[in-house]
């Protein structure tokens, strides 16, 4: 195999492309900065390679001082070298991006399939099976740009076109439909050293990005509750391999509840997640490992990984006692473990959690396979407890409902990607209603400029 440094994988990127993902330091606006291919941090959206993953744990910088060698459109400066000399009796020095930051994102779903369900106990069907065609119905607008020689800013507005949702139950227990809205989510990250870290914001924390999508494998954070509101400290070292900690804390408000809400306070939810990359490129460096797939930069690893989320007492509520919501609910303490390896163009990842207060387990186990580097298969099983239904008895055997999910995606060009994925699952029916489980398939679509 061959020896990966940072040079030589960046030097598989040059190639105009722009790539997106659903995680928010994936969008195209890292790529205009450097005029190179999101190739140089990701190996099939939205995994990370080693730059990808070194990139991150920097601060959203290059790697080893390589920032300025590689930005391509500099930034404007405010201020100039005399002002340093004269601080405090003069301004802070800083800079804004010259070039526009920000991207856009396309996606929707262009075919919906879903099987007919029935009834058990007469077989009588309670919905026929559906087959749509659709067109990309959704829209996001992703920023990223560094501030300064220590902050970076990104984020999305997402929801523009999205579609319509079921609204929060009233007093009565009472739903509506609802068009989805507009939401915003903002990481602003403040670099202190090469990988330390404190990062302030909303959706984007370093734990619930699980990349369990399209090119990625299960790791411990698609198996506990994620952040919404929080602020988050990273500490990453590792030449070769090495390890990552962070650590945060969070309001519990779900994305449609203001922060300013009453119950809302910013120790609500506290976690912590770990990793300890055995051998690989380093975490902090990208450099140091083995090529799995040359054309990618994904690098033979091996990486092990552990975490907790705890809802802190004062976030209770009458539908969730415990603090955490939706499948969490009535749950204080959830704590997990993963492994994930990748061997050439294999990637395996296996996760497991369970919580204190109810003894429920959660898993989650997928393999992907690299068939060329513009098109990846992947077979995964999920077992994702739902804790709501276990405070009724009449659901208490609905609570776990596995489900084995088969996908294939398919780079058509540098910025379009088709991604279809079916959903088996493994019960037949709901215990609970007496229906059938609904398999569904979705052929999605996303593009990005």
């Amino acid at each position: 195999m061959k020896k990966t440094t940072f040079a030589s994988i960046v030097s598989l990127c040059m190639v105009p492309a722009l790539f997106w993902s659903t995680e928010g330091s994936a969008i195209p606006s890292w790529a205009r900065k450097y005029n190179t291919s999101c190739y140089m941090c990701h190996s099939g959206m939205p995994q990370r390679n080693a730059v990808g993953e070194a990139f991150k744990n920097n601060g959203y910088r290059l790697p080893g001082g390589g920032d300025d060698a590689f930005t391509k459109q500099e930034n404007i400066k405010i201020g100039t070298d005399d002002w340093k000399t004269k601080f405090p009796n003069a301004p802070f020095v800083g800079s804004f991006p010259q070039f526009d930051p920000l991207s856009v994102v396309l996606t929707g779903n262009l075919v919906n399939y879903k099987e007919a369900t029935h009834y058990v106990s007469t077989g009588a069907t309670k919905a026929g099976k559906e087959f749509t065609i659709n067109a990309p119905n959704a829209a996001s607008l992703f920023m990223g740009a560094s501030v300064g020689p220590h902050l970076t800013i990104f984020g999305e507005l997402a929801g523009f076109g999205g579609a319509t949702v079921e609204d929060d139950a009233d007093a009565n227990g009472t739903t509506s439909s609802v068009d989805s809205p507009v939401t915003s989510n903002v990481r602003a990250v403040w670099q202190f050293s090469p990988g330390f870290n404190l990062a302030i914001g909303n959706s984007f924390s370093s734990v619930n990005w699980n990349g369990t999508g399209a090119g990625g494998v299960a790791n411990v954070s698609s198996v506990l509750p994620g952040p919404v509101t929080y602020a988050e400290l990273n500490f990453t070292r590792g030449e070769t391999g090495g390890y990552s900690i962070v650590a945060g804390t969070s309001m519990g408000a779900n994305y449609r509840t203001p922060i300013v809400a009453t119950k809302n306070a910013i120790d609500d939810i506290l976690y912590l997640r770990g990793k300890v990359k055995l051998y690989g490129a380093g975490l902090l460096s990208g450099s140091n490992g083995e090529f799995g797939n040359a054309y990618n930069g994904l690098d033979n690893q091996l990486t092990l990984g552990a975490g907790l989320s705890y809802a802190n007492s004062t976030v209770n509520t009458a539908a969730s006692p415990k603090g955490f919501t939706g499948n969490y609910a009535g749950e204080s303490l959830v704590y997990g473990a993963d492994i994930q390896a990748v061997t050439s163009d294999i990637l395996v990842g296996v996760a497991a959690s369970k919580d204190r207060d109810l003894g429920l387990t959660n898993f989650r186990a997928e393999a992907g396979y690299f068939i060329y580097p513009w098109l990846f298969a992947k077979i995964g099983y999920a077992d994702i407890a739902n804790a709501s239904n276990y405070a009724s008895l009449s659901k208490r055997d609905d609570t776990h409902q596995p489900t084995i999910i088969p996908s294939v995606s398919a780079w058509i060009s540098p910025s379009v990607s088709l991604t279809g994925t079916y959903t088996a699952f493994r019960k037949g029916s709901v215990a609970s209603t007496g229906v059938t489980n609904q398999n569904t398939f979705a052929l999605a679509v996303r593009a990005g400029f």
